[in-house]
């Protein structure tokens, strides 16, 4: 007999410390929480874990589904039915479309366009992550960006050197699918239960190429560096792309899923008149500390167990009468990395191990420009090339990180305290109040002395580190509800069209979007 047994909670200093993970001790948990002998529990698996830090020491909380002995006596519910993907048909046997982009939402809609026999072409103006890797060291190594394949730009995506998080507020029913997908290509199984999943920019590469491989055996063949420059439109319906080199490849229909760090195809669609709106996008800079003392602060343990993990944070400043600061992609025991694909301009982004076991924890403290602010894209996206601009300049014009102290930033001190960082071009005291329009700068000052109340030594002992502005875009490309543009036969899927946030979001977009193209 199987139930589901919901808020099991366990505190973690019931738990042996040195154990390396506690979904293997649950069984004397499940038995005192049930009010049943041990030995009536056959089996069990965890459905879902979250850590609950709201009072000190955290506590673990599971939902399981557990195996009983026939005739034991449960108080709870049954095991419910998973959800089942359901593959779309071809009705149309349609046949080598090309798919634009293999981030989340490019290589997910080849996929299925691939395991429904469409035989998909996917191009990309990056390369293979193996490829891509090696010139990511050149770059650390010898500080010379490729425009064209670096840490924003090639297989996988922005997220493919990322924290990989997985988590996502959408309640999209092919989110379970998927995860699945990710595991059966290498990521690790408790994604499948974990309420805030990550995998990790050691595992992500690997979970990449085995997805492309699963397209290929099932028909779909890949281009690297081979980048789009435009839309083939005959007749007032898209016929396929041309590439940067000139060439034009036809294709009954074309699924654009180019991701943020193709705004120069954004660009190029809004010139063409696809009908869009301006939306809010975010902008904001890193901020990173010790993660002992986000340990500290968020699970109030002296020393943290090795199964628990390395603490998060999620923190929201709404200061009346100022613009509002969220925390953003927070990376625990991780690194902060140039994610820029212009040569000259400078933006961030944070990434962490599978093991989160680095000695700096960083977040992206982010504000939004409201879509009134721009009145075009155009300057939206130059504000944003302003900006990159200038803080490749504070930083000294070599990918150096222009960097503050947070409270120097409160006080309006460019000063650094020395207390070290992950990023791995290292920083230069740098003026950051300046940077950012005055009412930013205000928000982020608040929004600071707010967290230093919640979290101790959040604005004392922080580090503020260049600008992040690939988070969301300023424009919003208008679909049908099958993914369709205002162009027939143009499809658009994921964060390049305004329409996800994340890795979660934006490959269940790119299957949402692939579905459409086949009806």
């Amino acid at each position: 007999m199987r139930v589901r047994v919901d808020n099991l909670q366990v505190r973690v200093t019931d738990l042996p410390f040195d154990a390396p993970e506690a979904e293997s001790l649950l069984k004397p948990f499940i038995a005192s929480f049930c009010g049943i002998p041990e030995k009536d529990i056959l089996d069990y698996e965890v459905a879902a874990k979250s850590v609950d830090g709201r009072r000190k020491p955290p506590s673990l909380v599971y939902s399981l589904h557990v195996e009983l002995k026939n005739g034991t006596s449960p108080r709870f519910g049954k095991v419910p039915e998973p959800e089942t993907f359901h593959m779309p048909e071809n009705p149309n046997r349609l046949t080598h479309p090309i798919v634009v982009g293999s981030g989340p939402a490019g290589l997910l809609a080849g996929w299925l366009l691939a395991a429904t026999g469409c035989r998909p072409l996917i191009l990309d103006r990056g390369f293979d992550v193996d490829t891509r890797a090696a010139d990511i060291a050149r770059f650390r190594a010898g500080r010379v960006l490729n425009p064209e394949s670096n840490y924003l730009l090639g297989e996988g995506g922005a997220g493919t050197f990322s924290d990989g998080k997985l988590y996502t507020r959408t309640r999209d029913p092919n989110i379970r699918f998927v995860l699945e997908a990710f595991v059966r290509c290498g990521a690790p199984p408790e994604i499948l239960y974990l309420k805030r999943p990550h995998i990790g920019s050691d595992r992500l590469p690997g979970m990449i190429a085995g997805i492309r491989r699963e397209i290929e055996e099932m028909g779909g063949t890949f281009r690297f560096g081979c980048g789009v420059r435009s839309i083939l439109v005959r007749g007032g319906r898209c016929t396929g792309v041309v590439t940067l080199s000139g060439e034009e490849i036809e294709a009954p229909a074309v699924l654009v899923g180019h991701g943020l760090g193709g705004r120069d195809l954004t660009r190029e669609l809004v010139r063409m008149g696809l009908e869009m709106q301006l939306k809010g996008f975010q902008v904001g800079c890193r901020i990173e500390h010790p993660q002992e003392m986000i340990d500290h602060n968020q699970f109030g343990l002296r020393k943290r167990p090795a199964f628990l993990g390395a603490a998060e944070y999620n923190f929201v400043s709404h200061p009346p009468n100022r613009k509002g600061i969220s925390t953003f992609c927070m990376c625990p025991g991780g690194e902060i990395v140039p994610s820029t694909t212009f040569p000259g301009r400078l933006s961030t982004n944070g990434m962490s191990p599978y093991r989160r076991d680095g000695e700096f924890a960083n977040s992206c403290l982010i504000s939004t420009m409201e879509p009134d602010t721009f009145a075009t894209p155009e300057a939206a996206f130059e504000f944003l090339a302003g900006l990159e601009t200038r803080a490749f300049e504070l930083g000294g014009g070599d990918y150096t990180a222009p960097g503050q102290s947070a409270a120097g930033f409160v006080r309006g001190e460019a000063k650094l305290t020395g207390a070290g960082t992950s990023y791995c071009f290292g920083l230069k005291a740098a003026p950051l109040h300046w940077l950012f329009p005055k009412q930013e700068s205000a928000a982020l000052s608040a929004a600071l002395l707010h967290f230093e109340k919640i979290c101790p030594g959040f604005m004392n002992r922080g580090t503020l580190v260049g600008v992040e502005t690939y988070i969301s875009s300023p424009v919003r490309f208008l679909r049908n509800e099958h993914g369709e543009s205002s162009l027939p036969g143009l499809f658009l899927a994921g964060e390049g069209a305004g329409a996800a946030g994340g890795i979660m979001s934006a490959a269940a977009d790119g299957l949402r979007v692939a579905t459409g193209m086949l009806t």
